[in-house]
């Protein structure tokens, strides 16, 4: 799964990193290329390097935690750890991370994208049906219908509204995915019948 970056021979690297590893389908996100405003984060301070005093506070009450915690092998983004001149720990890295959205992302660059690949490629973020057969004219061989979970943009519409609408302006060949809002079986058989293919269920899961 590619996000589109500023850095376009660091994404070219990744392409060719991806290839050489066996991958033979790009997922290429196209609802991502703005910093969304995602409130819940905000409020519970994910993404600052800084530890508060009540965040002290629930370290200290919980020292079996802390202990595991400190104990655990480091984590981080091996795609990018190394790979980046000057993001060598997690803060720099999500600093440069933040400077690497693209808001200039258009159909062109998709397309450059589509040849660059050279295989198959699946474009996440459709939800009308302009948009999908621009996805088909750029060369996706399926797209997903998808607002980044609900929670990128301020507002944004509702994945099965969207659903029927993509299905029926796709060419025949071309596949429909669907992903938001999957919580059981029966939503599944919505999905199906609104023309997917098949649906992502990662939150449900998660």
């Amino acid at each position: 799964q590619l996000y589109v970056m500023r850095d376009r021979g660091f994404m070219r690297d990744l392409l060719a990193r991806a290839r050489n590893a066996g991958c033979d389908t790009l997922v290429l996100t196209l609802d991502l290329q703005i910093m969304g405003q995602r409130h819940r984060d905000r409020k519970n301070r994910l993404g600052s390097s800084r530890i508060t005093m009540a965040q002290w506070a629930q370290i200290v009450a919980r020292p079996l935690w802390a202990s595991r915690m400190l104990r655990t092998p480091r984590r981080d983004f091996g795609n990018l750890v190394g790979h980046i001149k000057g993001a060598e720990d997690i803060v720099s890295l999500a600093s440069w991370t933040a400077e690497q959205f693209d808001p200039s992302l258009d159909w062109k660059d998709v397309e450059a994208i589509c040849r660059e690949w050279n295989g198959k490629v699946v474009l996440k973020g459709i939800l009308d049906a302009e948009d999908a057969r621009c996805a088909v004219g750029s060369g996706a061989a399926a797209v997903v219908v998808s607002n980044h979970g609900g929670r990128q943009l301020d507002g944004a519409r509702a994945c099965i509204d969207a659903l029927r609408d993509v299905a029926e302006a796709v060419a025949d060949g071309t596949e429909v995915y669907f992903d938001g809002g999957i919580r059981s079986g029966q939503d599944v058989l919505k999905a199906r019948a609104g023309g997917a293919r098949m649906g992502f269920l990662g939150r449900a899961f998660a």
